[in-house]
């Protein structure tokens, strides 16, 4: 398969408890050769890091990105108005791929938007354990 530009979704502001999580993903993607766009995500420090960059600056920046890439991935367990933002921008404005993937456990405090998504170009995965995650990126990347 072809490297691709990924853009990692990972909320900043809602809940971070899947980080290591969203790591590992970001590694997986790496080692099969894909371009992680939005590192500075998996920082322990990100809220602050990004707190010191006006709301503008992250804007112009991230549409960059969006524009940018060639698959949107988040992972939307903790999710906040940036992500369902960034898939909703790039499901309505763009011929992109986006997969959507979230514990499976957390099911009733997610966004029906999110886990009920069926248009053709949005692939939603409720996991219950790493596992799935690495088999679902081993089989779409």
């Amino acid at each position: 398969m072809k490297s691709q530009k990924v853009y990692l979704g990972f909320t900043v502001v809602g809940s971070r408890e899947k980080l290591e999580l969203v790591k590992t993903i970001a590694m997986m993607l790496e080692q099969r050769g894909h371009r992680i766009l939005t590192k500075h995500l998996l920082s322990d420090h990100v809220r602050i890091e990004e707190g010191m960059k006006s709301p503008e600056y992250v804007f112009e920046r991230d549409m960059k990105w969006i524009k940018e890439c060639d698959v949107f991935i988040a992972e939307v367990s903790g999710s906040s108005f940036g992500i369902g933002f960034e898939s909703g921008f790039l499901l309505g404005e763009s011929k992109k791929k986006v997969y959507l993937l979230y514990d499976a456990a957390l099911k009733n405090d997610i966004s029906k938007m999110a886990t009920g998504n069926s248009l053709k170009k949005c692939t939603v995965l409720g996991y219950n354990s790493i596992s799935e995650v690495r088999e679902f990126i081993e089989k779409h990347f």
